[in-house]
């Protein structure tokens, strides 16, 4: 067993200013600022304004698939506009020391790992633990498809011919992958418009990725009942159907009553990125906690992994990290992470 002690953030809805958390397994099995620590146990106590932080929950990015240092990448099936053979989790170099720097300087202990966006269905997305077990919570979490200029360059192909394509395998494997969240890659609002035509046809559970011309699409994107992820923000306007990107998406549809989080999507945004990604939202008119929300319970819901992370709360795995300051303050450094109870340490590599 092992317990903490200090200012616990429960989740966007809960702070205990002297709050006690009880670990036993792997599992947070006692929580509360009036709990009994029984005697023995190692207690962690904290009592210089550090917070204790469920760890966040980065939904889109490609760690593993993508490596630091080495530069290889496992994104994409070259060759195939259309592949479900690309199962992330499958393809993912656990030991890479990306993973580590997401964890261990910006406090992600889940993520939404998906395959690139090169082909126009690219693969499945999985849910895994990016240290410690490196569990793999859900192997088989999204199907990725891409719309836009990645695809057209990489194939050669026009808008029309590609959604001809796109059509032809829905009608063809939509047995198969009707079960799965559809997470759609779009920038520009025709692509965005195409992937709620393709969500109204076959009444899609989908999450929209990116869409960067939303702001022109907001009582559309409302309407059909999808959700966002939106980022990476550290980038320009790299390609032609990003030229009209607004900083202040997050907020728009979050107005709107858009169910929201947003990403590094890695390697675009460096791996510890999500907690300078915060501020950025923040600064652009989403609300503290509500930003908060969105990269750790939020985050866990979209990826249909709330009942083992995303807050501190009974039952859930003891996935803690332990701030120097509030995630608020640009100052804030990630001083200690431990996933499941079990305290994460820097991989000797060289």
């Amino acid at each position: 067993m092992l317990a903490f002690e200090g200012e616990i953030w429960v989740s966007s809805d809960l702070i205990l200013p002297l709050g006690k958390l009880l670990v036993d397994q792997g599992k947070i099995v006692a929580i509360g600022e009036g709990i009994d620590i029984p005697v023995g146990v190692e207690v962690k106590r904290y009592t210089n304004g550090e917070k204790i932080l469920p760890g966040f929950v980065e939904p889109h990015c490609h760690l593993g698939l993508f490596e630091e240092i080495t530069g290889i990448d496992n994104l994409n099936i070259k060759g195939q506009i259309v592949s479900l053979d690309l199962v992330a989790a499958d393809h993912m170099n656990f030991s890479n020391i990306g993973l580590f720097d997401c964890a261990l300087t910006g406090g992600v202990t889940t993520a939404g790992i998906l395959p690139g966006s090169a082909n126009l269905v690219g693969g499945i997305g999985s849910v895994v633990k990016l240290v410690g077990s490196n569990e793999v919570l859900v192997r088989e979490s999204c199907l990725k498809v891409s719309l836009g200029e990645n695809v057209t360059k990489e194939h050669g192909m026009g808008r029309e011919n590609l959604r001809e394509v796109l059509f032809d395998f829905f009608n063809e494997k939509f047995d198969v992958i009707s079960c799965m969240p559809i997470r759609v890659h779009c920038h520009s609002k025709e692509d965005i418009l195409l992937a709620l035509e393709l969500k109204g046809k076959y009444k899609l559970n989908m999450i929209l990725e990116h869409l960067t011309e939303g702001h022109l699409l907001i009582d559309e994107i409302r309407e059909s009942g999808v959700k966002a992820v939106t980022g990476p923000f550290f980038v320009g306007r790299p390609k032609l159907e990003m030229a009209s990107l607004d900083r202040q998406l997050t907020r728009k549809l979050l107005v709107a009553g858009v169910e929201i989080s947003f990403m590094t999507d890695y390697p675009s945004n460096p791996p510890d990125m999500l907690k300078i990604a915060l501020l950025e939202v923040i600064k652009n008119g989403v609300p503290k906690m509500k930003a908060f929300d969105m990269i750790t319970l939020g985050s866990a819901r979209l990826l249909g992994v709330a009942d083992r992370v995303g807050s501190l709360e009974v039952g859930k795995d003891a996935d803690i990290v332990i701030h120097s300051h509030s995630p608020f303050e640009y100052m804030d450094r990630v001083m200690e992470v431990y996933e499941k109870g079990v305290k994460i340490t820097w991989p000797d590599i060289f």
